[in-house]
């Protein structure tokens, strides 16, 4: 599992705060390692008149010179000396603690004796209290008479070694805190830089189809978002459109519909009547009418639909007689359930608030629902409780299938266990149950059959 920020602005201040970090260090190690450097110049530079005028006694005077009183080994200074012979032998030593070794090795001084180069370095002296303090010596050539030696001389290293450790302390201290700063700068600069696209994430979390003209607006942020602004509400503007030719559509479509089906029911109803009981043709007219029904459903459940999809499905807040719902529900399919052998039994009362027609509708399509797939009963139940009145419809058909009930109410659901599909029936009966602050809910009952569950607000 990679531990990867989820938002853009925590990445970027984490960009801000590694980035300070390694070119802190790097510009911290560069600065330390300059200051040491400047700092051993600066001690060469002042050992080079001490060992001058040093190499000029010597050569005049003898080795000897500095092991006894000389100026430049007086306090205060701090200077030591020592000369040294071609196999790097002390020939004379200042005194000074450990002046019994050679503050260079033979290979210095031969280098120093017979090439006639100075050399720099830094070594180190034991201290009288213990540990070792650390010298920055200088070794020149110098001829007494035929001989060719040695000279060393030294300052103490030990000031400018405390100067590099507060430097360097100071660095340790210093970059971090820089880095935090510079990543906190960065969090907060990210964050003013993002607060619009924040701004545009919310308002677009709250842009509904039921409110199509909505639109996205931005104030600041730069150029680059409010072109994105531009661009998205015009794309919104495409998608309303879209939908708007979309629900014309189908309300036209589902209004246009509905006089020339109740024209053909009406006739159809007509012929079929003047038909005695046993004439094939009145079972041929009975099959038509089915259809014609199921079309008419269709149309109404276009329509409703449509208003469900444009937000104009209303609840409305007249008192509605469930019973009486249910009731016009069960005499609406009562032909098709006695031409399949099926009974429809209703019971029980509660009453809500809401649009009449549309409750109408949603119980009709979950009656008509059950009765087509029902084996041989129907029972439709109204049960008024203190918050709620739920209508529960059950049949004793194959019911549902159980990986597919989750997808009940969804338009045009194939379900193999019943032989069909949903269609738009239970879509459109959740969606007149939702409108009315309601819940659905499908189940299959044990045994044997299925059971849809309105549960409505009680009045």
């Amino acid at each position: 599992m990679t531990l990867r920020p989820r938002t853009l602005r925590v990445r970027l201040g984490l960009i801000f705060g590694l980035t300070t970090t390694v070119l802190a260090a790097g510009f911290g190690a560069l600065l330390l390692h300059q200051a040491r450097r400047q700092l051993a110049i600066a001690i060469d530079e002042g050992l080079v008149p001490v060992a001058t005028g040093l190499a000029q006694r010597v050569a005049s005077a003898g080795p000897a010179v500095v092991s006894g009183p000389n100026p430049e080994l007086m306090p205060p200074s701090d200077a030591i000396a020592q000369v040294l012979g071609p196999d790097g032998r002390i020939v004379a030593s200042s005194s000074f603690p450990g002046n019994d070794r050679a503050l260079i090795g033979p290979a210095g001084a031969d280098k120093v004796i017979r090439l006639g180069t100075a050399v720099r370095r830094q070594t180190s002296i034991p201290k009288p209290h213990g540990g070792r303090a650390p010298v920055r010596v200088l070794a020149l050539r110098v001829d007494v008479g035929d001989r060719r030696l040695a000279l060393v001389t030294g300052t103490s290293f030990d000031e400018s070694r405390r100067l590099e450790d507060e430097l360097e302390r100071a660095l340790t201290l210093g970059l971090p805190i820089l880095a935090l700063a510079v990543a906190v700068g960065g969090w907060l600069l990210t964050g003013a830089m993002f607060k619009p696209v924040r701004s545009m994430i919310e308002q677009a979390d709250t842009i509904s189809a039921r409110e199509p003209g909505e639109r996205l607006a931005i104030s600041g942020g730069g150029a680059e978002l409010r072109a994105l602004a531009a661009r998205l509400n015009a794309m919104l503007d495409r998608i309303d459109d879209a939908a708007a030719r979309e629900r014309a559509f189908l309300d036209d479509a589902s209004h246009e519909l509905r006089t020339p089906i109740a024209i053909v029911r009406g006739e159809l109803e007509l012929a079929r009547s003047r038909l005695v009981a046993g004439d094939p043709l009145r079972a041929a007219l009975d099959s038509v009418l089915d259809e014609v029904e199921r079309l008419e459903q269709l149309a109404h459940n276009l329509l409703v639909l449509a208003r469900s999809r444009s937000g104009t499905l209303a609840a409305g807040d007249s008192p509605v007689d469930l019973e009486t719902v249910v009731e016009r529900a069960a005499r609406a399919v009562a032909r098709r359930a006695e031409t399949r052998g099926v009974h429809v039994r209703c019971s029980g009362n509660g009453v809500v608030n809401g649009d009449e027609s549309a409750l109408q509708r949603a119980v009709l399509n979950v009656v008509d629902n059950a009765v087509r797939y029902a084996a041989r009963e129907v029972t439709v139940t109204v049960d008024e409780q203190a918050a709620a009145v739920e209508v529960t419809v059950a049949d004793d058909g194959p019911g549902f299938d159980e990986a597919l009930l989750p997808q009940a109410f969804d338009r045009y659901t194939r379900d193999p266990g019943r032989g069909g599909g949903m269609g738009l029936g239970l879509a459109i009966t959740a969606a007149i149950v939702g409108a009315h602050g309601g819940t659905v809910a499908a189940a299959n009952r044990p045994g044997s059959g299925a059971e849809v569950r309105l549960s409505l607000p009680a009045a």
